[in-house]
């Protein structure tokens, strides 16, 4: 059911270079953690994931009632950033911004508050990483789950929603494995409900202890996100606490067409090129 008081918002970090404490991977200085971010190598490694696996499902939501915020660095170099805003010129629900490096939570913080529509009853906020992917019915899961969602919002205040059923794609030199996993509290495809006016955002709250700032609604019964898993990770995928359900081998690429518009054989295929790119420029 369309409910314009309730608006689906979200926010996308690529390479944003936030000041020292915003990443697990540990840099002495801020030109240390450009020259990390901005390494050719990664950067086209990023670049594939994100044109390959987070893209299409965000191109292809069933309900187009959403925006996200692509957040990037006004340093990021320009080769890179226009073939970024080249991917994303067909998607208008996409939103680039770009800010100067700053502190990571006050100007995810910032850029969140100002895109929320203040007349909304509830502000859907999601968090994405340029390497994962939610369902093509992300948006509309959302809303369908208005019902369950709106009796704990009114008492509380603060709701989320966990939608934990998902594939970790897991790229290994040029290898590709696929993983499914049913998961508690997963950043990618988890939606928290705020007030427009709340001081917080959705980064404000780490995803595996939501749970424990606000009542939760978990579901498991449809395939909702996929995870990536690579080596320009900051946060490695680790597996511990999960569960697992079956999916036959044969079935995965029509699998994730359907639910992610994603083709895993085309990202398989180019995932091994752009290894043996990366190789040879080596060295």
């Amino acid at each position: 059911m369309d409910d314009p008081r309730v608006q689906v918002l979200g926010l996308c970090r690529f390479s944003y270079p936030a000041e020292l404490e915003g990443f697990q991977t540990r840099h002495e200085t801020m030109e240390e953690r450009r020259a990390a971010l901005y390494d050719p190598a990664r950067m086209e490694t990023r670049l594939f994931w994100f044109e390959h696996i987070a893209l299409p499902g965000l191109r292809a939501q069933t309900r187009d009632d959403f925006t996200l915020l692509l957040l990037m660095g006004d340093d990021m170099p320009g080769q890179y950033h226009d073939r970024l805003m080249a991917m994303i010129a067909d998607v208008s629900q996409i939103r680039p911004v770009t800010r100067p490096t700053g502190p990571h939570r006050q100007v995810y913080r910032e850029i969140l508050h100002e895109a929320r529509d203040s007349q909304a009853e509830m502000v859907a906020e999601f968090r994405l990483d340029d390497d994962d992917a939610v369902a093509v019915d992300y948006v509309q899961m959302i809303r369908r789950s208005l019902g369950q969602v709106r009796p704990m919002f009114r008492q509380k205040g603060r709701v989320a929603l966990d939608q934990g059923k998902g594939v970790v794609v897991t790229a290994k030199g040029e290898a590709v494995t696929l993983t499914p996993l049913l998961t508690h509290c997963w950043a990618a495809a988890l939606t928290v409900f705020l007030k427009p006016g709340d001081d917080a955002c959705v980064m404000d709250f780490p995803h595996q202890k939501v749970w424990q700032r606000m009542p939760l609604v978990s579901h498991t019964d449809r395939l909702m996100f996929l995870r990536g898993a690579h080596e320009t990770n900051d946060s490695k995928v680790g597996f511990a606490g999960t569960g697992r359900y079956k999916v036959a081998p044969g079935a995965y690429p029509d699998l994730l067409q359907r639910r992610f518009a994603v083709d895993i054989d085309a990202f398989r295929t180019g995932w091994a090129s752009l290894m043996r790119r990366l190789e040879e420029a080596r060295g």
